[in-house]
Protein backbone atom coordinates (compact mmCIF):
# COMPACT_ATOMS: atom_id res chain seq x y z
CA UNK A 1 0.00 0.00 0.00
CA UNK A 2 1.30 3.11 -0.92
CA UNK A 3 1.35 6.12 0.85
CA UNK A 4 -1.54 8.06 -0.57
CA UNK A 5 -3.55 4.53 -0.38
CA UNK A 6 -3.28 3.65 -3.85
CA UNK A 7 -3.09 -0.31 -3.71
CA UNK A 8 -2.32 -2.65 -7.30
CA UNK A 9 -4.83 -5.49 -6.19
CA UNK A 10 -2.84 -8.14 -8.72
CA UNK A 11 0.30 -9.02 -9.84
CA UNK A 12 -0.22 -7.69 -13.19
CA UNK A 13 1.59 -6.34 -15.91
CA UNK A 14 1.32 -2.74 -14.64
CA UNK A 15 4.02 -1.69 -12.86
CA UNK A 16 5.89 2.27 -12.88
CA UNK A 17 6.03 2.84 -16.27
CA UNK A 18 9.73 3.71 -17.76
CA UNK A 19 10.11 7.50 -19.02
CA UNK A 20 9.67 5.80 -22.72
CA UNK A 21 6.63 3.79 -21.81
CA UNK A 22 3.61 5.50 -23.14
CA UNK A 23 1.73 3.79 -20.85
CA UNK A 24 -1.89 2.51 -20.25
CA UNK A 25 -4.27 2.81 -22.99
CA UNK A 26 -7.12 3.41 -21.10
CA UNK A 27 -7.83 3.61 -17.29
CA UNK A 28 -11.65 3.35 -16.29
CA UNK A 29 -12.96 4.94 -13.05
CA UNK A 30 -15.51 3.39 -10.97
CA UNK A 31 -17.73 3.81 -7.92
CA UNK A 32 -16.97 -0.14 -6.29
CA UNK A 33 -16.94 -3.49 -8.76
CA UNK A 34 -21.07 -3.94 -7.35
CA UNK A 35 -22.53 -6.02 -9.86
CA UNK A 36 -24.78 -4.07 -11.61
CA UNK A 37 -25.19 -2.62 -15.47
CA UNK A 38 -22.55 0.06 -15.24
CA UNK A 39 -20.16 -2.02 -13.32
CA UNK A 40 -20.47 -5.21 -15.57
CA UNK A 41 -20.43 -2.99 -18.61
CA UNK A 42 -17.27 -1.75 -18.11
CA UNK A 43 -15.39 -4.71 -16.95
CA UNK A 44 -16.52 -6.64 -20.28
CA UNK A 45 -15.47 -3.65 -22.08
CA UNK A 46 -12.16 -3.79 -20.60
CA UNK A 47 -11.75 -7.06 -20.88
CA UNK A 48 -12.38 -7.08 -24.60
CA UNK A 49 -10.15 -3.91 -25.37
CA UNK A 50 -7.06 -6.29 -23.73
CA UNK A 51 -8.25 -8.64 -25.36
CA UNK A 52 -6.90 -6.66 -28.82
CA UNK A 53 -3.86 -5.97 -27.35
CA UNK A 54 -4.94 -2.56 -25.31
CA UNK A 55 -3.03 -2.33 -22.11
CA UNK A 56 -6.26 -1.41 -19.56
CA UNK A 57 -6.64 -0.97 -16.01
CA UNK A 58 -9.56 -0.26 -13.91
CA UNK A 59 -9.48 1.53 -10.44
CA UNK A 60 -12.50 2.05 -8.05
CA UNK A 61 -13.07 3.87 -4.90
CA UNK A 62 -14.75 1.89 -3.01
CA UNK A 63 -15.60 -1.60 -1.82
CA UNK A 64 -17.68 -4.18 -2.66
CA UNK A 65 -15.59 -6.18 -5.57
CA UNK A 66 -17.80 -8.62 -6.42
CA UNK A 67 -16.73 -8.28 -10.29
CA UNK A 68 -13.05 -8.78 -9.18
CA UNK A 69 -12.90 -12.31 -10.26
CA UNK A 70 -14.75 -11.56 -13.71
CA UNK A 71 -11.91 -9.32 -14.83
CA UNK A 72 -9.40 -10.65 -16.94
CA UNK A 73 -5.57 -11.36 -15.58
CA UNK A 74 -4.20 -8.77 -17.65
CA UNK A 75 -6.49 -5.89 -17.17
CA UNK A 76 -4.72 -3.97 -13.83
CA UNK A 77 -6.93 -3.23 -11.06
CA UNK A 78 -6.31 -0.71 -8.20
CA UNK A 79 -8.67 0.74 -5.23
CA UNK A 80 -8.54 3.78 -4.52
CA UNK A 81 -9.79 3.49 -0.70
CA UNK A 82 -12.23 6.37 -0.98
CA UNK A 83 -12.97 7.57 2.58
CA UNK A 84 -15.94 9.85 3.41
CA UNK A 85 -18.15 11.89 0.75
CA UNK A 86 -14.96 13.13 -1.31
CA UNK A 87 -11.62 11.90 0.07
CA UNK A 88 -8.78 13.55 -0.55
CA UNK A 89 -6.75 10.07 0.19
CA UNK A 90 -8.42 8.69 -2.99
CA UNK A 91 -8.09 11.92 -5.05
CA UNK A 92 -4.51 12.02 -4.03
CA UNK A 93 -4.21 7.80 -4.60
CA UNK A 94 -5.87 8.82 -8.32
CA UNK A 95 -3.55 11.52 -8.67
CA UNK A 96 -0.40 9.56 -8.27
CA UNK A 97 -1.83 6.56 -10.17
CA UNK A 98 -2.03 8.94 -13.27
CA UNK A 99 1.71 10.00 -12.85
CA UNK A 100 2.79 6.40 -12.61
CA UNK A 101 0.73 4.75 -15.35
CA UNK A 102 0.45 7.47 -17.76
CA UNK A 103 -2.37 6.66 -19.40
CA UNK A 104 -3.48 8.23 -22.74
CA UNK A 105 -7.19 7.82 -21.76
CA UNK A 106 -8.92 8.54 -18.61
CA UNK A 107 -12.35 7.34 -18.36
CA UNK A 108 -14.91 8.21 -15.57
CA UNK A 109 -17.80 5.88 -15.26
CA UNK A 110 -20.79 8.14 -14.13
CA UNK A 111 -21.01 11.64 -12.09
CA UNK A 112 -19.53 10.71 -9.15
CA UNK A 113 -15.96 9.30 -10.50
CA UNK A 114 -16.38 12.04 -12.82
CA UNK A 115 -15.42 14.06 -9.59
CA UNK A 116 -11.98 12.33 -9.11
CA UNK A 117 -11.23 12.17 -12.80
CA UNK A 118 -11.35 16.57 -13.01
CA UNK A 119 -9.85 17.05 -9.94
CA UNK A 120 -7.38 14.96 -9.82
CA UNK A 121 -6.17 15.80 -13.55
CA UNK A 122 -6.71 19.87 -13.03
CA UNK A 123 -2.57 20.36 -12.47
CA UNK A 124 -1.65 17.07 -13.74
CA UNK A 125 2.04 16.38 -14.97
CA UNK A 126 0.85 14.08 -17.13
CA UNK A 127 -2.45 15.21 -18.85
CA UNK A 128 -4.61 12.23 -19.77
CA UNK A 129 -7.84 12.91 -22.18
CA UNK A 130 -10.51 12.73 -20.32
CA UNK A 131 -13.92 10.94 -20.67
CA UNK A 132 -17.18 10.58 -19.16
CA UNK A 133 -19.32 7.87 -19.81
CA UNK A 134 -23.10 8.44 -18.68
CA UNK A 135 -24.97 6.58 -17.33
CA UNK A 136 -27.84 8.96 -15.85
CA UNK A 137 -30.40 10.87 -17.01
CA UNK A 138 -32.78 11.83 -14.28
CA UNK A 139 -31.57 13.05 -10.80
CA UNK A 140 -34.24 11.52 -8.11
CA UNK A 141 -36.35 13.76 -6.42
CA UNK A 142 -34.45 15.84 -3.75
CA UNK A 143 -31.30 15.83 -5.67
CA UNK A 144 -32.17 17.75 -8.76
CA UNK A 145 -28.97 20.44 -7.51
CA UNK A 146 -26.71 17.64 -8.65
CA UNK A 147 -27.53 18.38 -12.22
CA UNK A 148 -26.11 22.25 -11.97
CA UNK A 149 -23.18 20.69 -10.34
CA UNK A 150 -22.58 18.09 -12.10
CA UNK A 151 -23.22 19.72 -15.02
CA UNK A 152 -20.08 22.67 -14.21
CA UNK A 153 -17.68 19.40 -13.45
CA UNK A 154 -18.59 17.73 -17.23
CA UNK A 155 -17.49 20.81 -18.50
CA UNK A 156 -14.39 19.96 -17.65
CA UNK A 157 -13.78 16.86 -19.50
CA UNK A 158 -12.26 16.25 -23.07
CA UNK A 159 -15.19 13.91 -23.99
CA UNK A 160 -18.97 12.70 -23.02
CA UNK A 161 -20.19 9.53 -24.18
CA UNK A 162 -24.51 9.24 -23.62
CA UNK A 163 -26.28 5.85 -24.23
CA UNK A 164 -29.11 7.33 -25.80
CA UNK A 165 -29.80 10.60 -27.75
CA UNK A 166 -32.85 11.32 -24.87
CA UNK A 167 -30.09 11.48 -22.63
CA UNK A 168 -27.93 13.58 -24.13
CA UNK A 169 -30.51 16.13 -24.65
CA UNK A 170 -31.15 16.12 -21.02
CA UNK A 171 -27.80 16.78 -20.18
CA UNK A 172 -26.85 19.24 -23.46
CA UNK A 173 -29.24 21.28 -25.32
CA UNK A 174 -28.91 21.94 -28.73
CA UNK A 175 -26.81 25.25 -28.39
CA UNK A 176 -24.68 23.41 -25.72
CA UNK A 177 -20.62 24.26 -26.93
CA UNK A 178 -20.52 20.65 -25.13
CA UNK A 179 -22.21 19.20 -27.73
CA UNK A 180 -19.59 18.91 -30.04
CA UNK A 181 -17.19 17.18 -27.44
CA UNK A 182 -19.94 14.03 -26.84
CA UNK A 183 -21.48 11.27 -28.61
CA UNK A 184 -23.75 8.62 -28.31
CA UNK A 185 -23.27 4.83 -28.25
CA UNK A 186 -26.16 2.28 -27.62
CA UNK A 187 -25.09 -0.46 -25.41
CA UNK A 188 -24.75 -3.84 -27.33
CA UNK A 189 -25.75 -7.57 -27.13
CA UNK A 190 -23.22 -10.30 -27.61
CA UNK A 191 -25.42 -11.71 -30.46
CA UNK A 192 -23.34 -14.78 -30.41
CA UNK A 193 -25.13 -15.90 -27.00
CA UNK A 194 -28.58 -14.50 -26.88
CA UNK A 195 -29.79 -16.31 -30.24
CA UNK A 196 -32.93 -17.53 -30.53
CA UNK A 197 -33.01 -21.08 -30.06
CA UNK A 198 -35.77 -22.84 -31.46
CA UNK A 199 -37.92 -25.63 -29.56
CA UNK A 200 -36.34 -25.07 -26.10
CA UNK A 201 -39.21 -22.70 -24.55
CA UNK A 202 -41.08 -25.75 -23.48
CA UNK A 203 -38.67 -27.72 -22.51
CA UNK A 204 -37.33 -24.59 -19.88
CA UNK A 205 -40.98 -24.12 -18.64
CA UNK A 206 -40.90 -27.27 -17.77
CA UNK A 207 -37.62 -26.76 -15.64
CA UNK A 208 -39.52 -23.61 -13.83
CA UNK A 209 -42.92 -25.73 -13.63
CA UNK A 210 -44.71 -23.66 -15.96
CA UNK A 211 -47.48 -25.36 -18.22
CA UNK A 212 -46.59 -25.96 -21.79
CA UNK A 213 -49.97 -24.17 -23.21
CA UNK A 214 -49.11 -21.13 -20.75
CA UNK A 215 -48.53 -17.64 -22.09
CA UNK A 216 -45.37 -16.52 -20.38
CA UNK A 217 -44.55 -12.71 -19.12
CA UNK A 218 -41.31 -12.05 -18.53
CA UNK A 219 -38.90 -9.22 -16.86
CA UNK A 220 -35.28 -9.45 -16.26
CA UNK A 221 -34.07 -6.96 -13.49
CA UNK A 222 -33.20 -6.53 -9.83
CA UNK A 223 -36.59 -6.09 -7.68
CA UNK A 224 -36.31 -2.80 -6.87
CA UNK A 225 -39.18 0.40 -6.92
CA UNK A 226 -37.95 1.84 -9.85
CA UNK A 227 -38.10 -1.17 -12.08
CA UNK A 228 -41.88 -0.98 -11.02
CA UNK A 229 -42.74 -4.62 -11.42
CA UNK A 230 -46.22 -4.02 -9.45
CA UNK A 231 -48.20 -3.60 -12.44
CA UNK A 232 -47.04 -6.70 -14.33
CA UNK A 233 -48.57 -8.76 -11.15
CA UNK A 234 -51.69 -6.81 -11.26
CA UNK A 235 -51.97 -6.84 -15.25
CA UNK A 236 -51.42 -10.83 -14.82
CA UNK A 237 -54.23 -11.40 -12.16
CA UNK A 238 -56.66 -9.06 -14.43
CA UNK A 239 -55.79 -11.69 -17.55
CA UNK A 240 -55.77 -14.97 -15.31
CA UNK A 241 -59.33 -13.29 -13.78
CA UNK A 242 -60.87 -13.58 -17.54
CA UNK A 243 -59.83 -17.21 -17.89
CA UNK A 244 -56.68 -16.45 -19.49
CA UNK A 245 -53.66 -19.04 -19.31
CA UNK A 246 -51.15 -16.13 -18.25
CA UNK A 247 -47.71 -17.03 -15.88
CA UNK A 248 -45.46 -14.30 -15.02
CA UNK A 249 -41.94 -14.54 -14.52
CA UNK A 250 -39.64 -12.06 -12.41
CA UNK A 251 -36.08 -12.72 -12.73
CA UNK A 252 -33.98 -10.84 -10.46
CA UNK A 253 -33.87 -9.95 -6.47
CA UNK A 254 -33.82 -7.11 -4.07
CA UNK A 255 -35.52 -5.01 -1.64
CA UNK A 256 -39.14 -5.22 -3.26
CA UNK A 257 -39.40 -9.09 -3.51
CA UNK A 258 -40.97 -9.45 0.27
CA UNK A 259 -43.86 -6.87 -1.56
CA UNK A 260 -44.26 -8.18 -4.88
CA UNK A 261 -44.56 -11.72 -3.29
CA UNK A 262 -47.27 -9.91 -1.29
CA UNK A 263 -48.96 -8.56 -3.83
CA UNK A 264 -49.11 -11.84 -5.58
CA UNK A 265 -50.80 -13.21 -2.76
CA UNK A 266 -53.34 -10.73 -2.02
CA UNK A 267 -54.69 -10.87 -5.98
CA UNK A 268 -54.50 -14.51 -5.45
CA UNK A 269 -51.85 -15.65 -8.74
CA UNK A 270 -49.15 -17.18 -6.15
CA UNK A 271 -49.11 -20.29 -8.06
CA UNK A 272 -48.79 -18.03 -11.94
CA UNK A 273 -45.87 -16.43 -10.21
CA UNK A 274 -42.17 -17.31 -10.14
CA UNK A 275 -39.65 -15.67 -8.76
CA UNK A 276 -36.35 -17.29 -9.91
CA UNK A 277 -33.99 -15.14 -7.96
CA UNK A 278 -30.93 -13.43 -9.86
CA UNK A 279 -29.36 -15.93 -12.13
CA UNK A 280 -25.68 -16.10 -13.30
CA UNK A 281 -26.81 -17.01 -17.06
CA UNK A 282 -30.58 -15.45 -17.95
CA UNK A 283 -30.47 -17.13 -21.38
CA UNK A 284 -32.98 -20.41 -19.81
CA UNK A 285 -35.23 -17.16 -18.68
CA UNK A 286 -35.87 -15.60 -21.84
CA UNK A 287 -36.20 -18.92 -23.89
CA UNK A 288 -39.47 -19.50 -21.77
CA UNK A 289 -40.61 -16.06 -22.30
CA UNK A 290 -44.02 -15.63 -24.41
CA UNK A 291 -42.96 -11.29 -24.28
CA UNK A 292 -40.50 -9.25 -22.38
CA UNK A 293 -42.06 -6.25 -20.57
CA UNK A 294 -39.98 -3.77 -18.75
CA UNK A 295 -42.10 -1.78 -16.76
CA UNK A 296 -39.21 0.36 -15.19
CA UNK A 297 -39.77 4.17 -14.17
CA UNK A 298 -36.72 5.44 -15.43
CA UNK A 299 -34.19 3.56 -17.44
CA UNK A 300 -30.91 4.81 -19.82
CA UNK A 301 -30.97 2.04 -22.68
CA UNK A 302 -31.65 -1.70 -21.40
CA UNK A 303 -29.22 -4.49 -21.77
CA UNK A 304 -32.12 -6.89 -20.65
CA UNK A 305 -33.92 -5.65 -23.26
CA UNK A 306 -31.45 -5.86 -25.72
CA UNK A 307 -31.00 -9.53 -25.09
CA UNK A 308 -34.86 -10.81 -24.92
CA UNK A 309 -34.77 -9.29 -28.56
CA UNK A 310 -31.79 -10.84 -29.67
CA UNK A 311 -33.52 -13.95 -28.66
CA UNK A 312 -36.58 -13.19 -30.74
CA UNK A 313 -38.59 -11.99 -27.47
CA UNK A 314 -41.09 -9.16 -28.70
CA UNK A 315 -40.41 -5.96 -25.93
CA UNK A 316 -42.95 -4.02 -24.22
CA UNK A 317 -41.21 -0.76 -22.64
CA UNK A 318 -42.23 1.96 -20.80
CA UNK A 319 -41.30 5.14 -22.55
CA UNK A 320 -38.28 6.10 -20.46
CA UNK A 321 -34.52 6.79 -21.56
CA UNK A 322 -33.97 5.63 -25.04
CA UNK A 323 -36.46 3.19 -25.43
CA UNK A 324 -38.24 5.11 -28.70
CA UNK A 325 -34.31 5.11 -29.77
CA UNK A 326 -34.35 0.90 -29.43
CA UNK A 327 -38.04 0.05 -31.09
CA UNK A 328 -40.85 1.69 -33.46
CA UNK A 329 -43.89 0.93 -31.65
CA UNK A 330 -46.17 -1.51 -33.16
CA UNK A 331 -43.26 -2.95 -35.04
CA UNK A 332 -40.67 -4.89 -32.60
CA UNK A 333 -43.19 -4.25 -29.55
CA UNK A 334 -44.94 -1.73 -28.01
CA UNK A 335 -44.13 1.28 -26.25
CA UNK A 336 -46.56 3.19 -23.51
CA UNK A 337 -46.55 6.02 -21.21
CA UNK A 338 -45.42 4.75 -17.39
CA UNK A 339 -49.25 6.37 -16.37
CA UNK A 340 -51.21 4.11 -18.97
CA UNK A 341 -49.59 0.84 -17.76
CA UNK A 342 -52.57 -0.32 -15.41
CA UNK A 343 -55.01 0.80 -18.31
CA UNK A 344 -53.05 -0.71 -21.67
CA UNK A 345 -50.94 -3.68 -20.63
CA UNK A 346 -53.57 -6.10 -19.84
CA UNK A 347 -54.57 -5.55 -23.67
CA UNK A 348 -51.74 -5.64 -25.37
CA UNK A 349 -50.27 -8.55 -23.54
CA UNK A 350 -53.97 -10.70 -24.13
CA UNK A 351 -53.49 -9.18 -28.08
CA UNK A 352 -50.04 -11.25 -28.15
CA UNK A 353 -51.25 -13.85 -26.49
CA UNK A 354 -54.49 -14.50 -28.86
CA UNK A 355 -52.55 -13.67 -31.88
CA UNK A 356 -49.88 -15.91 -33.44
CA UNK A 357 -48.81 -14.42 -36.29
CA UNK A 358 -48.24 -10.81 -34.63
CA UNK A 359 -46.23 -12.41 -31.99
CA UNK A 360 -44.04 -14.48 -34.26
CA UNK A 361 -43.71 -11.00 -36.60
CA UNK A 362 -42.32 -8.78 -33.75
CA UNK A 363 -40.19 -11.24 -32.52
CA UNK A 364 -38.45 -11.76 -35.79
CA UNK A 365 -38.58 -7.84 -36.13
CA UNK A 366 -36.90 -7.52 -32.74
CA UNK A 367 -33.97 -10.07 -33.66
CA UNK A 368 -33.46 -8.53 -36.70
CA UNK A 369 -33.29 -4.83 -34.70
CA UNK A 370 -31.19 -6.17 -32.17
CA UNK A 371 -28.31 -7.67 -35.04
CA UNK A 372 -28.23 -4.53 -37.12
CA UNK A 373 -28.29 -1.67 -34.49
CA UNK A 374 -26.87 -2.98 -31.51
CA UNK A 375 -24.40 -5.56 -31.61
CA UNK A 376 -21.47 -5.60 -28.85
CA UNK A 377 -19.25 -5.46 -31.63
CA UNK A 378 -20.31 -2.91 -32.79
CA UNK A 379 -20.24 -1.16 -29.28
CA UNK A 380 -16.89 -2.06 -28.46
CA UNK A 381 -15.50 -1.01 -31.86
CA UNK A 382 -17.23 2.46 -31.61
CA UNK A 383 -15.74 3.19 -27.83
CA UNK A 384 -12.23 1.82 -29.30
CA UNK A 385 -12.23 4.68 -32.44
CA UNK A 386 -12.97 7.08 -29.25
CA UNK A 387 -10.04 6.08 -26.84
CA UNK A 388 -7.99 5.27 -29.88
CA UNK A 389 -8.18 9.00 -30.77
CA UNK A 390 -5.65 11.20 -29.53
CA UNK A 391 -7.34 14.46 -30.39
CA UNK A 392 -6.44 18.03 -28.97
CA UNK A 393 -7.09 18.36 -25.17
CA UNK A 394 -8.91 20.64 -24.32
CA UNK A 395 -7.64 23.10 -22.02
CA UNK A 396 -10.55 24.16 -19.93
Amino acid sequence: MASAQLQLDRNVSAPPLAASDHGLDVLFVLNNLAVGGSERKTVRLANAFAARGMRVGIAYLNEPTTLLKDIAPDVATFFLARQGRYSLKANAALRQLIEEQRPRNLVSVNLYPALYVVTATRWSRHRPRTIGLMNTTEMRRGARWKRGFYTRVLRYLDWTVYGCELQRDAWLSAEDAMRSRSSVIYNGVDLSRFAAAGGEGATQRATYGIGENAFVVGTVGRLVAEKNQLPLIDAVAELRASGADVHLMLVGDGPMRAALEQRAEQRGICSAVTFTGALPDVRAALRAFDVFVLPSLSETFSNAALEAMAMQVPVILTRTGGAAEMIENGREGYILDVADLSRQLPQLLNQLRLDNVLRSRMAAAASARARKSFSWEGMVAAYQEIFGARGAVNGA
